[in-house]
Order: C-alpha cells, then sequence, then structure tokens
C-alpha cells in the first residue's frame, strides 16, 4: 500500500473529514485531497506530524511494503510485476492506439456489404449514363470486395492483438504500481472525460437516427436507387458510430484496468472472463446466420437488422450474469 492510500484509511479509521485532518496538520483540505489521490506528496515535516497524529512509524508511512494487521484486507491482486510510471504511460498511449485499431476493424466489417448492395442495386436500376451491369459481374465484383473488406478487418484485428499481448500481466490484474501512479492516471482520465462523453453522445445520436433516412424514402415512395443509396446511408452512419463507441471505451478501459476500478475490479474480471467465453461462440455463429441469410436473400437491405438484435440479446444475457 502507498502513502496515498495510508493516509485516507487512516484518516477514515479515525473518522476525520479531510477539513478536520487538514485543520490539525494546519494545511488546506486541497492539500489533502491531492495527497490522497497521490497528485502531490507532503513534506517531511507533515510525514512526522501525520506519524504523531495516526500513532504509526514513519516507516510504515514511507515504505510501501510495510502492511500492518489493520490492511489485510488488499486485494491479492496487488502482488506482482512492478510497475513503473513510464510503462503506465506507454500503455496508455498503446491501448488509444488499439482502440482506434480496433474501431476501424470494425468500421470496415459493417461497410463490407456496401460495395455489393450498390452494385446489386444496378442490375435492377441501371442508370441513364452507365452501361447496365451484368447480374454475374456485379455480385462477383461486390463480394469480392466484401471479402477483402473483411480480410483486411480481421488483419487489423489480428495485428492490434499482437501488438498488446506485452501488456497481458496488467489485463490478469497481476501487477503493482509504482507510487504516484494512481494520481497520474486520474488526472489523464479526467482530462479524457469530456472527450469520452462527446463521442459517446455522438455515436449512440448516429446509431438512433441512421435509419431515419430510409424510413423517409419509404414513406415518400422513393425509387429503388434511392432506397439502395440510403442503406449505404445507414451502414455509413452505423459504421461511424460503431468507431466512435469503440474508440473511446477501450481507451477508458485502459485508465480502468490501471486503477482496478470499472470492469478491472476482482469480482469485475470474474464477469468478464464469463462474457469472453460466452462471446466466444455467439459472435462468431451471428456472422454466419448473416452472412447465410445475406447471401441466400441478397436482401442487404434488410440482413443488417441481425446486428442491433444480436447486440440486444447479448447485452440481456449480459445483464442476467452481472446479477448473479
Amino acid at each position: 500500500m502507498i502513502l496515498a492510500d495510508k493516509i485516507l484509511v487512516l484518516r477514515k479509521q479515525n473518522g476525520w473529514s479531510q477539513e478536520e485532518l487538514a485543520e490539525k496538520l494546519s494545511v488546506s483540505r486541497q492539500s489533502i485531497s491531492k495527497w490522497e489521490s497521490a497528485s502531490a506528496i507532503p513534506d517531511i515535516t507533515k510525514i512526522l506530524e501525520m506519524s504523531k497524529i495516526f500513532g504509526v512509524t514513519t516507516d510504515y508511512l514511507l515504505k510501501d511494503d510495510i502492511e500492518d494487521a489493520m490492511f489485510t484486507d488488499t486485494d491479492d491482486d496487488d502482488k506482482g510485476i512492478r510497475v513503473t510510471l513510464g510503462e503506465a504511460n506507454e500503455f496508455l498511449n498503446s491501448t488509444a492506439v488499439y482502440g482506434r485499431r480496433i474501431g476501424l476493424g470494425v468500421l470496415l466489417c459493417i461497410l463490407s456489404p456496401v460495395p455489393l448492395i450498390m452494385l446489386t442495386g444496378l442490375i435492377k436500376v441501371p442508370l441513364r449514363y452507365l452501361y447496365a451491369v451484368k447480374e454475374g459481374v456485379a455480385i462477383g465484383t461486390g463480394v469480392t470486395l466484401l471479402l477483402f473488406t473483411v480480410a483486411a478487418a480481421v488483419a487489423v484485428f489480428i495485428f492490434s492483438s499482437m501488438k498488446m499481448q506485452r501488456f497481458s500481466y496488467l489485463k490478469s490484474g497481476s501487477f503493482n504500481a509504482e507510487y504516484g501512479i494512481s494520481g497520474v492516471v486520474k488526472e489523464k482520465m479526467a482530462a479524457f472525460e469530456g472527450r469520452y462523453i462527446a463521442a459517446t453522445v455522438t455515436g449512440v445520436a448516429l446509431c438512433i437516427v441512421s435509419p431515419v433516412p430510409l424510413i423517409i424514402a419509404g414513406m415518400m415512395n422513393a425509387s429503388d436507387m434511392t432506397c439502395i443509396l440510403f442503406v449505404g446511408l445507414l451502414l455509413i452512419l452505423v459504421a461511424v458510430a460503431v468507431y466512435c463507441l469503440v474508440s473511446v471505451n477501450i481507451k477508458k478501459s485502459g485508465f480502468q484496468l490501471l486503477l482496478r476500478e470499472g470492469d478491472y475490479t476482482p469480482k469485475a474480471r470474474e464477469y468478464n472472463k464469463k462474457i469472453e467465453r460466452i462471446g466466444g461462440f455467439y459472435w462468431p455463429i451471428i456472422i454466419v446466420v448473416y452472412l447465410l441469410w445475406s447471401f441466400t436473400s441478397f436482401r442487404w437491405d434488410i440482413t443488417w437488422i441481425v446486428w442491433p438484435v444480436a447486440a440486444l440479446i447479448f447485452g440481456g444475457i449480459s445483464a442476467l450474469l452481472r446479477k448473479e
């Protein structure tokens, strides 16, 4: 346990507020807050005063490896590889890049059927100044582009995961962050919060409004080609929305991992393991269903509904598991 945590626990065990402790030490409440968040370190005179006030030795306060019986409830996960500030910053930077890459991969997957939808639309609705597209050529070209796009997305997923493997010990929770890292990470997370909220709101809003052009086109009896174009627009909006949501949520998970908050508390890690096991066979099945339905019906303008329905079902399963 580091000095910041010891000050926090000792203050609470004595039933003092930050203001009361600040008054005893003749400092401001903001100083106490900074000490407890590890964003600042008290000078030696204040450490000596705290040892007297709390009734502990200065060695206990200063040495991270000295524990007392009243702190025996600390998590076993605190024992492990020691993480330096440089390693923590490197992990956060890598996580931000990883989030953007995974977001890009998902975006490519969602956009992959767009060329096929457009080309098959040209078969039924030849344009005035273009030669009519033969069915075989349109489908063959569309499927080829779809497969190449999915292959590119899979390559992005594999490459990104391999780049993050060196941080696998962090995800397992077997690490012990050096003194002061918690405060630095909290500051970075607070600075990121505004961007996280903006990206989340944008992503959710785009998902909600994405079907609107298609709904309006249907109400106005628009031409088939217009409807096909709007289906493409719908997929583009959904792809951008998912990119926004995925990229910022992965970056935020990096902060939570280092702080052992959110999805990275001991209980949450057990829950995540269950979800990963279920997702390991659930989503491949959904992909197979989507592709089989799409290729047998060629109704790409309808089959996209598989994804939101699958996401809702998976969300329900996740909610049930979380209650256990």
